[in-house]
């Protein structure tokens, strides 16, 4: 069985540059959080929206970890591809077990598209910016 995602979705916020001890050894995360769209195909074959969930997503190793917390800024349109991985903890007080789901980034790519549509936009006609 495979436990692989990929989904592409907008960063809720800039990510957060971490260092953490795993094990005996200190290693680099980026940690953000982001939004991933849920659409379904209508009786006219049209996409509609239909909600979508947010999922923490943890970028490790030195370089990339660096590089994603330099390079994706709130709301940037990422494309992600890792490994669904769930976390336990107790809360103290209650002795309560709390469980949550994020994904281990394998690969981590800005999408270019919302970028090339502000930038590329086509230039109107002289007759038309008069009008």
């Amino acid at each position: 069985m495979s436990n692989e995602f990929r989904g592409t979705g907008n960063a809720g916020d800039q990510p957060l540059l971490k260092t953490v001890l795993v094990g005996n050894e200190e290693r680099q995360v980026a940690e953000l959080r982001v939004f991933f769209d849920e659409y379904r195909q209508d009786g006219n074959g049209a996409l509609e929206q239909t909600g979508g969930f947010w999922l923490d997503v943890n970028v490790w190793g030195e370089r990339h970890a660096a590089e994603v917390a330099q390079i994706v800024k709130k709301g940037a349109r990422v494309h992600v591809i890792g490994r669904l991985a769930e976390s336990k903890w107790i809360v103290t007080e209650t002795g309560e077990e709390r469980r949550a789901l994020h994904l281990n980034a394998d690969r981590l790519f800005l999408s270019l598209a919302r970028l090339a549509e502000a930038r590329f936009k086509p230039r109107r006609e002289a007759s038309e910016a008069r009008a």
